[in-house]
């Protein structure tokens, strides 16, 4: 499988490894295929994103992804970040991905909004069923 040097960087150097705990938002998605699993941790502060953290099992291209879509959340406000694309993602990493690994760009994006749904149900007084505890 052949990544561009992007990509491995970002796989042997991520950025925003670890866990927020008391997190304003946490975004958790399991690939159905390939049981991947990322999640993404957020602390929101008047309405801008300042500081994500993720934690990822998975493989390369998983790891590259979501160190990404971290890194482009912290410091837009929250509707910015839900706005993050597949596309926002691919092109830090290089525009490109293996084939058979495209769908961890997808992952990563759907995480992001998984993580902001979060924050917004917390701001409402409302548990989702699929936050866990950590």
């Amino acid at each position: 499988m052949q990544y561009n040097e992007k990509v491995l960087n970002e796989f042997f150097n991520p950025q925003n490894v670890g866990v927020i705990k008391g997190a304003s938002g946490k975004g958790k998605i399991v690939s159905p295929t390939d049981r991947e699993i990322m999640k993404i941790y957020i602390t929101v502060e008047d309405d801008v994103v300042t500081n994500a953290m993720f934690q990822t099992f998975g493989c390369v291209g998983a790891i590259a992804c979501t160190s990404v879509a971290t890194r482009l959340m912290i410091g837009k406000t929250v509707d910015e970040a839900l706005n993050i694309t597949t596309d926002d993602i691919l092109s830090e990493l290089g525009g490109v991905l293996p084939e058979n690994k495209m769908h961890c760009v997808t992952l990563a994006e759907e995480t992001v909004k998984d993580a902001i749904a979060s924050y917004e149900s917390k701001k409402k007084g409302i548990k989702r069923a699929t936050e866990d505890d950590d």
